[in-house]
């Protein structure tokens, strides 16, 4: 019973069952699609042959009836990203009738290894096989049962078959499947829903708190620091998002920690806000509902408070150190925007100097790459600048792939290192992704209104390591279990946090789960508290947390303690939803189908013709059985002697 996780192609209500076949190298295709005398055919398929070009071919044809993937070690080099090659097109800023120039990445491919296999529909399962041990059980069970004796000849039965199960109950389109939902929660006592939204939440926090229930003045002007937290992959629930999230993100987790700690930080005229948005990856999902609760008065701040917007983008695969500054040629037309975003590009080439980062801004004429900042523009003209660690394309090669991993960002440790020591050793990646942490609290700093020198604002790369291989590499780490509730110690069970928006009701543990936890212990509130939660007075702009606390010297027992946190969630849930617009073409329509079994397991089969022979004895004997009974039934009284019924009685 190997494990596998599937992706959105359903299987039949039974599961779909054909006979393995093993593909190492593309030539034994052939077989499969054409010569193999046993279809349909399950095929366990080498992750390095895993392309556009095979799927398609797979795809063409009736005689396969599923497929495994056994994840390729080490990632392939040519790249793979089942992505699009224009990420997010149609949701962002630029489309006919805002900058035509620049739609549907005119001139600008920002993903060219994307081959848009995630939002192809196969008419089979697809499962990915991560246990190199189990792949192995599936090739033995393949070589000893369905390798010919000769070369051309037919496989002697029984035959190795497996079956894939994972049936999905929604159809067509997010349309139908939630007009089928609602329907059933409308007029049905127990509902059986099909679909759900992606939904989870944003995360937020300021420099200065700000009262979550009430409303930033009008002419108060913050700037908003972003980036997004979640990545995607061709499987369910497996996308590690090094470059594409989770670089960016500690990078901006680690600049919040290195602002507060400035001297004289909780002094500056301008607030700074700290955004963490999920669900980009399905189209802009977070930036949109918190660009929609802004304007519907939803949220404490109104678009106009913005008064800059910073933004990272991809930063883990800098070249020579380079960061590339991004903006929005079609906004600069306006003088007022322009001199605003060029105040914005000298603030941050002031703090690039005596760094080891180098800024650099692409041409005027190129548009803005995939961001978060898209969807603020399309309400707004605010000025703003997203930081990527490239020019045009991406430098990474697995864009929303299963290979993001840390290797895809360079990160290495020394042999032999445990577990603990390793969470705290500073690996080269930590430090370049520290350096600009630094670059962007620094121009935070300045931007938020700080005179003087900034050489003492540093982000620490103790910190980032320890972020990175918790997100990474090992959640359920010693550091991570301090910062959390003790209610929540179990969502650290797995290996790595997921980076995939789930589905409502979310059954996952997320990057968001894990980062209001971390921006609670910044330390420009104080943290530990000599009281109980029930003892603590409610105040609007603040949050207390009753968290584990680190462990006491070896003992296993912890050093709880009350965190005061001025961390808040807002819903990433596409306004779509919201307003039951389930066509929309403005706003993100992305639904999962629900799901009850997904299992895989293989068996050995036999022939056709042994099969038939077996079904016709069955049905042999079944009819002797009933000729039998009815004889036997016939003859009771011969057979067995009854005795006769009694007559009429005569008195």
């Amino acid at each position: 019973h190997p494990t596998a996780l599937p992706l959105n192609p359903s299987s039949s209500l039974s599961g779909d069952t054909g006979v393995i076949h093993v593909v190492e190298k593309e030539e034994d295709l052939e077989w499969a699609l054409s010569k193999g005398p046993h279809p349909p055919y399950m095929i366990l398929l080498n992750g390095s042959l895993f392309s556009r070009e095979i799927l398609m071919q797979l795809k063409g044809t009736s005689r396969i009836s599923g497929l495994a993937v056994a994840a390729a070690s080490p990632a392939p080099s040519q790249g793979f990203s089942p992505g699009l090659k224009c990420p997010n097109d149609g949701f962002g800023l630029y489309s006919e009738q805002h900058g035509p120039e620049y739609a549907h990445c005119n001139g600008s491919i920002w993903n060219p290894w994307g081959s848009g296999v995630s939002y192809e529909d196969f008419p089979f399962p697809i499962f990915l096989l991560q246990d190199a041990n189990e792949t192995e059980v599936i090739k033995e069970c393949f070589r000893a049962h369905n390798v010919p004796a000769a070369a051309g000849a037919a496989p002697r039965f029984p035959l190795c078959a497996m079956q894939l199960q994972s049936h999905m109950h929604a159809a067509a389109s997010t349309v139908t499947c939630m007009r089928r939902s609602s329907l059933q929660s409308t007029f049905s006592i127990n509902p059986e829903i099909v679909c759900d939204p992606l939904l989870d939440y944003n995360v937020w926090s300021s420099l200065k708190p700000i009262n979550a229930s009430g409303k930033v003045e009008p002419e108060q002007r913050l700037i908003l620091a972003a980036t997004r937290v979640d990545s995607h992959s061709f499987f369910w629930n497996v996308a590690p998002g090094a470059e594409a999230a989770v670089g960016s993100f500690v990078s901006l987790l680690a600049a919040a920690q290195a602002l507060q700690a400035a001297p004289g930080a909780l002094q500056l005229p301008r607030n700074v806000l700290f955004v963490f948005f999920q669900g980009e990856t399905f189209d802009y999902i977070g930036s949109s509902r918190l660009v929609f609760d802004m304007e519907q008065e939803k949220f404490p701040l109104r678009l106009e408070n913005i008064g800059a917007f910073l933004e990272l983008g991809q930063v883990s695969l800098r070249n020579d150190s380079v960061l590339w500054m991004h903006t929005d040629p079609i906004s600069r037309q306006n003088q007022s925007v322009d001199s605003q975003v060029q105040n914005l590009l000298d603030v941050l080439l002031s703090s690039s100097s005596g760094s080891n980062v180098s800024l650099q801004e692409p041409e005027n004429s190129q548009p803005l790459p995939p961001s978060s900042f898209q969807r603020f523009l399309r309400s707004r003209n605010i000025p703003g600048v997203v930081l990527s660690d490239h020019r045009t394309a991406f430098h990474n090669r697995y864009f929303q792939s299963i290979y993001d991993t840390a290797e895809n960002i360079r990160m290495s440790y020394p042999e032999g290192l445990t577990p603990e020591e390793r969470l705290e050793f500073v690996t080269d990646t930590a430090k370049a992704l520290a350096e600009v942490s630094t670059l962007l609290a620094r121009a935070l700093f300045s931007l938020a209104g700080g005179t003087g020198s900034t050489e003492s604002i540093k982000a620490d790369p103790k910190t980032v390591t320890r972020l990175l291989y918790g997100f990474l590499l090992n959640s359920n780490n010693s550091w991570f279990q301090s910062l959390i509730k003790p209610d929540q110690k179990g969502i650290l069970g797995e290996a790595t946090l997921e980076s995939n928006i789930p589905a409502f009701p979310a059954g996952i543990p997320t990057f968001p789960t894990v980062i209001p936890a971390f921006l609670s212990i910044i330390p420009s509130f104080p943290l530990q508290f000599p009281y109980f939660p029930s003892e603590i007075p409610i105040f609007p702009l603040f949050e207390y947390w009753w968290v584990q606390g680190p462990l006491q010297g070896n003992s296993s027992s912890r050093a709880p303690g009350c965190v005061r946190s001025g961390v808040r969630l807002s819903p990433a849930l596409s306004p779509a939803f919201e307003l039951r617009r389930w066509d929309s073409r403005e706003f993100s329509t992305w639904t999962e189908s629900r799901w009850k079994d997904i299992r895989a397991r293989i068996f050995l089969v036999a022939s056709r013709e042994l099969e038939l022979l077996t079904l016709s004895l069955g049905v042999l004997v079944l009819l002797l059985s009933l000729l039998c009974t009815f004889l036997i039934n016939a003859k009771a009284s011969l057979l067995f002697g009854l005795p006769a019924p009694p007559g009429s009685s005569g008195y």
